[in-house]
């Protein structure tokens, strides 16, 4: 493995043992928090359109590239830029 390999693996595992102690912190804290249905309706309906969202764009991005409408842009930026 090279340098920058360990170094993502080392970041990746630090980001997610940082995010099970935030979850496993706010389950202890939050043990006796009842959720009503319109906060698990609200929870629900907020997930499902921020998937969604995420996948609609992401789609986006990945059909613009394929059909090359990103090239004049690319090209522009390009020829803008000093070589050096």
């Amino acid at each position: 493995m090279s340098r920058s390999n360990i170094l993502s693996v080392i970041a990746a595992v630090i980001v997610l043992s940082m995010c099970a102690a935030f979850v496993i912190f706010g389950m202890v804290k939050l043990s006796g928090v009842v959720m009503t249905v319109h906060g698990w309706i609200a929870l629900g309906l907020g997930s499902a359109v921020s998937l969604a969202l995420g996948g609609a764009l992401s789609a986006v991005l990945i059909i613009s590239r394929r059909r090359g409408f990103d090239e004049a842009a690319w090209d522009a930026s390009r020829h803008s830029e000093p070589d050096l």
